[in-house]
């Protein structure tokens, strides 16, 4: 029983590393945007985005594992794209916090 309650331990561990994973990953491509990021992990991960223009302008991206890859979801519920298209979601995410233009 106790390596079934470790093995449970490890896998749940895991999913959050993950989703981080993606998360610092999308921040490197906002790296071309003039926006600031930082990965938290408190009470899950999170990707915090400001728009150093605005002090308002600041929105939290999460990250969840789907059937294929992983999507980013705005702090509002909408979709901003997948682990399969970081360039497409950066812009997405920097147009969000007015740092880009459509």
């Amino acid at each position: 029983m106790a390596q079934s309650r470790r093995a449970h331990d490890q896998e749940a561990s895991h999913v959050p590393a993950e989703e981080r994973e993606h998360l610092e990953k999308l921040a490197a491509e906002l790296s071309r945007y003039d926006v600031t990021t930082d990965v938290a992990d408190d009470p899950s991960p999170r990707l915090r985005v400001g728009n150093p223009a605005s002090a308002h302008a600041v929105e939290d991206v999460v990250c969840e594992r789907r059937e294929h890859g992983h999507a980013f979801l705005a702090s509002f519920g909408v979709y901003l794209g997948s682990s399969g298209s970081l360039g497409v979601t950066a812009h997405k995410v920097a147009w969000l916090v007015g740092a880009t233009e459509a």
